[in-house]
């Protein structure tokens, strides 16, 4: 039983794949600005194992701090900061609680697969198109934390920031596609209304995750595809969001043990940006 709980942690960690992608348009990001981005991760999910339906909640909140220092050519000067993350999670009749400023939790087994990336300043840079160019992954981090897709998500900068095309306007609709490490994703976005300096902007995303981990000794592999639709509110003068929400549904297999164990997840996803 110890393994199958194991697998429904790594099923509950797979759900918080970022559901907002990237656009090619330009960001213009002010210098020696700090931004605190807090992002919550709802999810249900139901593993098949052996012959019963397991059940699982997660509750996952991750909050950043970001500070612009500069720009030189194309690129901007960041750090980032995940100042804390919390998890509650409710699987085979436990519950299961994470709070990084918690000093016991620091070193228990969560702690542990997270302490590389917990209040450690990460500092990059990203071009003007959103796309950070400096390589913030290392695949020698534990399952859990790779399964957070920390690195993934650019320490918090694709949660916080969104480049719109030129002059954008109501009804301005682009696609953005991409395909890296086990993950394919194709985003729809559309403006539908500006107020002020601000767009609101809906989104529908489609994508497919195909990856493999180790977890605590034990290889897990992981199938899904699903699709999401959400909305956020950007500054069109600089491409910060303000806040962003979004629903999705994913559906697949977990590989683990020799057997597939199908798997659903309802995710529900929200951010928030404020600066500091």
């Amino acid at each position: 039983m110890k393994k199958i709980h194991i697998l429904l942690i790594a099923s509950a960690c797979f759900s918080t794949i970022s559901l907002v992608a990237q656009t090619k348009a330009s960001l213009q990001l002010p210098a020696n600005k700090s931004y605190q981005v807090v992002n919550t991760l709802e999810t249900t999910s139901s593993t098949e194992v052996q012959g019963q339906s397991m059940e699982s909640t997660a509750n996952i909140t991750s909050t950043y701090k970001i500070d612009v220092k500069d720009k030189a050519g194309n690129n901007y000067n960041l750090s980032s900061t995940l100042s804390n993350i919390t998890m509650n999670m409710s699987m085979m009749g436990q519950d299961i609680k994470f709070d990084s400023e918690n000093p016991d939790d620091m070193n228990g087994a969560f702690g542990t697969a997270l302490k590389d990336y917990i209040n450690q300043p990460k500092n990059m840079q990203m071009d003007h198109s959103g796309k950070v160019v400096t390589d913030l992954n290392d695949t020698s981090l534990s399952g859990i934390a790779q399964r957070l897709q920390i690195a993934q998500n650019g320490f918090g900068t694709k949660l916080a920031f969104l480049p719109l095309p030129a002059h954008p306007k109501v009804g301005d609709s682009w696609t953005e596609s991409s395909n890296s490490e086990g993950v394919s994703k194709t985003s729809n976005y559309t403006i539908q209304n500006i107020t002020g300096n601000i767009a609101t902007i809906s989104f529908t995303t489609i994508d497919s995750v195909s990856n493999t981990m180790d977890q605590n000794g034990m290889e897990i592999a992981t199938k899904t595809s699903g699709k999401s639709e959400g909305e956020e509110k950007v500054d069109i003068k600089t491409g910060v969001i303000q806040s962003a929400s979004s629903k999705g549904d994913a559906s697949g297999t977990v590989t683990a043990m020799g057997q597939d164990f199908p798997m659903t997840i309802k995710i529900t996803s929200s951010t928030s940006v404020k600066e500091l």
